[in-house]
């Protein structure tokens, strides 16, 4: 049952990128954090629109889904995963920086360069007259918690299965657990100091 907890455990802090808690390691950590280096998801084969999204349109939307808000909430979740990361000798005045910095960062010209590959103005019309409408606003009031909530039934659903095949494999698993701490065991040099050799007292035969 124990590989099964870790399993599980592991599985979960793989799937919540959000659930990062600060470690208790003593081992000395960088004082910046380092960025890990993961592959960029391939793009979907979507052809460019013709006559993409404009500026303009690209602002209206931004307003009525509440971007601002939604750029806060991730510099304020990027801080605390920063946070969590440096060493307590970091200076009061990094943190503040750091945190100054995020609220800062230009998040709006990226959007200016992705929209336009996805979205065309015909499009863009027609979505921001839904999100103007009260369906709309019911829908981007309502977005976050359903995020959050979709969130949380994944971890869910992640855990249950990895505990569903950790069980359907639990005599496997354990057999090939026992077989690796048996190989490990005889790999481990041995303790015992062997004898040291005696010179021979045997005096040799007269001919």
């Amino acid at each position: 049952m124990r590989i099964i907890r870790i399993a599980a455990c592991i599985l979960t802090l793989s799937v919540s990128a959000l659930a990062q808690q600060p470690s208790t390691s003593t081992t000395p950590k960088p004082a910046v954090p380092t960025s890990q280096t993961s592959s960029a998801p391939s793009e979907p084969a979507i052809k460019p629109p013709s006559n993409p999204i404009t500026s303009a349109q690209i602002k209206e939307m931004q307003q009525l889904t509440g971007a601002e808000a939604m750029k806060k909430r991730i510099v304020s979740l990027a801080l605390q995963s920063y946070r969590s990361q440096f060493p307590p000798y970091v200076p009061p005045d990094v943190i503040d920086d750091l945190d100054k910095s995020l609220e800062n960062a230009d998040l709006e010209s990226h959007a200016a360069e992705i929209y336009p590959k996805y979205i065309s103005t015909e499009d863009a019309t027609q979505i921001i007259a839904f999100y103007k409408s009260p369906a709309g606003q019911r829908m981007i009031a309502a977005q976050p918690y359903m995020a959050s909530e979709l969130q949380r039934s994944a971890i869910q659903i992640a855990q249950q299965t990895a505990r569903d095949v950790m069980m359907r494999h639990k005599d496997e698993i354990e057999a090939a657990q026992k077989k690796y701490i048996e190989e490990q065991q005889q790999k481990k040099p041995s303790l015992t100091t062997p004898e040291p050799t005696k010179p021979s007292t045997d005096t040799p035969q007269k001919q």
